[in-house]
Order: structure tokens, then sequence, then C-alpha cells
């Protein structure tokens, strides 16, 4: 690993701030209601005991540089476990660095040795560069229609 090799891992604990942070600024940037009770409900169910969600941090020169969000489930039409994408941010001074691709690429090799047979995410079609980055890895585009219920 060298100097500017991102440190990628989970999540613990003592990153609770840094992943409010992150998670806050994604949905901002994304022009997306950032309440804070909410983003601190989300990481709390993350980081709780047999949670499913799988929440990782990269780190660059030792700060917080990039945050994932997902959740395990179980997928019929997948015969197996699926791992949903919820969030993927990378802090803007941190882009174009391959933190990103190294961070899809620890998840991807922890979710082979766990047995999930897929990742799925979906990428608003003006994310060019996150359309790109997800093509490049041989994410292939589902043509489907995502709906939502609020409750």
């Amino acid at each position: 690993m060298t100097v500017m090799d991102p440190i990628i891992r989970p999540a613990t604990e003592s990153d609770r701030d840094a992943a409010h942070r992150l998670l806050t600024a994604q949905l901002i940037e994304h022009h997306l209601p950032a309440d804070s009770h909410r983003v601190a409900r989300g990481i709390n169910l993350a980081l709780a005991p047999h949670s499913p969600a799988w929440l990782w941090l990269a780190e660059r020169e030792g700060r917080p540089a990039a945050i994932f969000l997902a959740n395990e489930i179980a997928s019929v039409e997948r015969g197996g476990s699926v791992l949903w994408v919820e969030e993927l941010y990378v802090v803007p001074e941190a882009r174009r660095r391959g933190i990103a691709r190294a961070l899809l690429a620890r998840i991807c090799a922890q979710a082979r040795q766990r047995g999930v047979r897929a990742i799925e995410l979906e990428v608003v079609p003006t994310q060019e560069a996150a359309l790109a980055l997800y093509r490049s890895l041989e994410f292939e585009e589902v043509l489907r229609t995502r709906m939502s219920l609020s409750l």
C-alpha cells in the first residue's frame, strides 16, 4: 500500500460522527432532505449488532474520504442474498483518485467471500461519473422502475 492508497474498513462506533458528516453531505449534494435525526437513526440501525447493513469508510491521508452504506437482503430471484447499495459518497476533494473504485473492489471481494449473489443499486441518470464507474466495473443496467411509499 502506498501513502496515497485509501484505507478501507467497516465503520465502527467511533466513526459515528464522520459517517454522519459524510452521509449528510451526500444528501445535501443531491438536493435531498438532510434531516440530522433521520441520518442518526440510519447510522444507529447500520451500527446495531446483527444489522444487515454494511457501513464502510475509506480514509485518505488519515481523513474520511468516502462512505458506503448497503443492506444485505434475501432475494428469491437471485436465490440468495443481494447487497442493495443505499449510498456511495466520495468527498469532492477526493474524487477522481480511484477511491470509489477501490472501495467497491473491497466490497465486491467481501461480498463474494460471504456468498452474496449480486450487488444492486440505482443511479440518477445525470450522475455520469457514477454511471461510467459502475459500467467499467461490469454493472449492468436493469430496466425497472423503482417506486417508494413513505410510511
